[in-house]
């Protein structure tokens, strides 16, 4: 499996995780939690194919869980790979074809199959067939997570043709890294429509346990007025989320179009520097941040240049979750799509001091920084989603 460009790294691989995944642990739990029932974990242990669950919602599309087959296969442990992202596969002689038709993937929110050359954390070369599938929320038709399940194709599986060797039973010590690397019959092995089906198989298990563990529902298929162009209120496509998850400060994005401007993305920095969850924040407007002290003034400025389709800085009193307060120096603006049309506006937040012209310099080059970005990120890219077929590669 691989989602970008990387590299091997002599006899031990080392995986590396983004800096912004500073409490990776709790991040990692939550982005389950907010998707499923708490047995989640567990009900997925009793599955024993090779997979993992990715969330494009956060920095990097990093690994959220992993399964007891994957990490035998790989030699990462748990921990190793966790809050990372899949890169660390890759090696010198990975097909970037492959990695390309990934990445295609991911953005397109469809599912693909593809046969890539992964390493292990010991530097060893496998084939195996990759599956990707994405799981959709049924609220309100975004990925919440991307299945990837590895069937490895060892020299014996490609050897056979009876379907009396499953790949997904193998054990692990069977396959021999040495001799099937460079061995034709899995270099050149075209992938049966039994390989094929084997995969797709642990997919729809993986999928079905999701949707059987699910609080607020999800589903390998979006709801049939996407493919009629019907798209929900507040939708953020793939696409763009991972796009905006670059983007490293704290910032929302809010729908003028929708009552009340509800934000329909925040920034792992926002909820950093404020306290909450995205649960908590995606769907409400922003004057939950005010408290018993606000200032009235500036919020009536702000809503003023909002009415006027302009940009605003202020300098705001706002509360986090636990009461306590801090300084927030606010720039508001919208924000156009290709077609020239507003389609959000981004309010980027900065804790300053009360008082402080270093303080607003420092938060104004930043604030200009991120609007930059977050423009580039939502004219450059499609915002409602690709649908496309699936594609098997081999």
């Amino acid at each position: 499996m691989a989602l970008q460009n990387g590299s091997l790294l002599s006899s031990d691989r080392k995986c590396v995780r983004s800096p912004r995944m500073k409490n990776h642990k709790l991040i990692v739990s939550q982005s389950l939690i907010r998707s499923y029932r708490a047995s989640i974990q567990d009900e997925l242990q009793k599955h024993a194919y090779n997979f993992v669950l990715c969330d494009p919602g956060l920095p990097d599309h990093p690994i959220v869980y992993a399964s007891d087959g994957f990490l035998e296969m790989t030699g990462y442990s748990r921990d190793e790979v966790l809050g990372r992202n899949c890169r660390f596969l890759q090696g010198r002689d990975t097909d970037k074809r492959a990695i390309v038709e990934i990445r295609e993937a991911i953005r397109e929110e469809r599912d693909c199959q593809i046969k890539i050359l992964n390493y292990t954390k010991a530097g060893k070369p496998f084939w195996n067939l990759f599956h990707l599938a994405p799981v959709f929320s049924q609220q309100d038709g975004r990925v919440v997570h991307f299945v990837g399940v590895q069937l490895p194709i060892s020299s014996k599986v490609a050897a056979r043709k009876d379907g009396h060797l499953t790949g997904l039973e193998l054990s692990f010590d069977e396959l021999e890294f040495e001799e099937h690397f460079d061995n034709p019959s899995c270099k050149n092995y075209h992938l049966s429509e039994e390989d094929k089906q084997r995969a797709f198989a642990a997919v729809k298990a993986v999928l079905q346990e999701l949707a059987n563990s699910s609080c607020k529902g999800v589903s390998s298929m979006r709801s049939k007025s996407f493919s009629e162009g019907v798209i929900p209120p507040g939708f953020v496509a793939t696409s763009l989320l991972l796009a905006l998850t670059r983007i490293p400060h704290s910032f929302v994005l809010t729908d003028p179009h929708l009552p009340d401007m509800p934000i329909v993305h925040a920034s792992l920095e926002f909820l950093e520097l404020t306290g909450y969850t995205r649960e908590e924040v995606i769907g409400r407007n922003c004057r939950f941040l005010q408290g018993p002290d606000t200032d009235l003034a500036p919020i009536e400025e702000l809503r003023s240049s909002i009415s006027e389709g302009q940009t605003c800085t202020i300098r705001i009193l706002n509360y986090r979750k636990n009461k306590e307060p801090f300084w927030n120096s606010l720039h508001i603006s919208p924000v156009r799509n290709s077609s020239g049309k507003v389609a959000y506006y981004a309010g980027i937040q900065v804790a300053v001091s009360h008082s402080s012209e270093e303080d607003e310099g420092r938060a104004r080059m930043q604030q200009l920084g991120t609007l930059g970005a977050i423009k580039v990120a939502v004219r450059s890219i499609q915002t409602g989603p690709v649908l496309r077929k699936s594609k098997t590669i081999s």
